[in-house]
């Protein structure tokens, strides 16, 4: 079999290189880089697009389609690979992608060459489930407020939460999404021994239970829990699954947690719910607009804490993709199946 794989940003081709030139799968390797030289601002800048317009939001370059036309398996991992691109290819059997997410990939067009595509949720899984928890028990234990007041000469006593102040094991945690992600965060959240809900329509509930949680839908666990935290999908043009309904659904000592994306919230409805106290806080890591203009109202809130899109960056996130992603091709070339296919 002949490969290619695109290296971006945050996987190079070096680092594809290293995994596959070598490998006993194929007969040829060729790699290529995309957009690799890009600063951190102009990434986000590229990553809204991608999660806005879909695998059409950029062209890659004729190098690049040429390669794939006759290549078996593509490795990328921000690169689109859109409908024309797939259509034109002659051998391709399978595309597999160092995301969690498909935007970046026409699904449907594979589905109807019969290509398998491969992703893989868990590159950057345990990075953002741990900041999540961080971010949890930051939030709702003050730690940056606390910071921020002692740096700036204040020994501060007096928070929006004060007198309030729950342990996270005393705490009815809400998970929304419950794939990759949502699970380790459940898996996470065990030690601390608080009661877990999870909301999630594509997860059968035997799951969920088995893993220690409750199943409930999304407006009962909003009215339930003390901290919800988001790790769910929606497609380009869905409603944010958090929006002013849902906001007015949570208890007013409640506390919001997205590390997931930024269209999961509706951010004016939030920064409202905020200024108003219809919650008491939230964590937000993900925003429509990155850099975060230093102008949005929310920055100008004491009752939120903001990080700036730190889920997945850690060294263990992008540096191990390549090994996971021919892990899985192995898996399906052996088994027919892998846990992380789409077909």
């Amino acid at each position: 079999m002949k490969c290619v794989a695109i290296g971006d940003m945050f996987v190079s081709e070096k680092a594809f290189a290293k995994v596959l030139k070598n490998s006993d799968l194929f007969d040829s390797y060729e790699g290529f880089s995309w957009k690799e030289d890009l600063d951190r601002v102009k990434t986000r800048s590229l990553i809204r697009k991608i999660e806005t317009e879909g695998s059409r939001a950029y062209e890659l370059p004729s190098e690049i389609q040429n390669a794939i036309m006759d290549t078996d398996v593509l490795f990328m991992h921000m690169a689109p690979v859109n409908g024309d691109l797939i259509a034109n290819s002659k051998n391709l059997k399978y595309i597999i992608s160092a995301r969690g997410g498909v935007e970046n990939i026409d699904i449907d067009a594979a589905k109807q060459k019969g290509i398998t595509v491969i992703h893989c949720p868990m590159h950057n899984a345990h990075g953002v489930a741990e900041l999540t928890l961080g971010l949890m028990i930051c939030e709702s234990r003050n730690i940056s407020r606390a910071d921020t007041a002692l740096k700036n000469g204040v020994w501060r006593e007096k928070y929006p939460n004060s007198g309030e102040i729950k342990e996270i094991r005393s705490c009815k945690i809400g998970i929304i999404g419950f794939g990759t992600i949502g699970q380790l965060v459940a898996d996470l959240l065990k030690p601390f021994h608080c009661e877990i809900y999870v909301s999630d329509p594509f997860v059968d509930s035997k799951i969920i239970e088995n893993k220690g949680c409750i199943p409930l839908s999304k407006e009962e666990l909003l009215s339930k829990c003390d901290i919800v935290t988001l790790h769910g999908r929606i497609g380009p043009n869905d409603p944010p699954i958090i929006g002013e309904r849902e906001l007015e659904l949570m208890s007013e000592k409640s506390y919001l947690i997205n590390t997931a994306r930024a269209v999961l919230v509706d951010m004016k409805a939030l920064t409202k719910a905020l200024k108003e106290k219809k919650i008491r806080g939230a964590a937000i890591d993900v925003f429509p607009k990155e850099p975060l203009d230093p102008d949005d109202e929310i920055m100008k809130l004491d009752n939120c804490t903001l990080t700036n899109h730190r889920g997945g960056d850690t060294i263990d996130s992008y540096e191990r993709s390549p090994e996971i992603m021919i892990e899985q091709l192995r898996e399906v070339l052996m088994t027919g199946k892998t846990k992380y296919m789409i077909r």
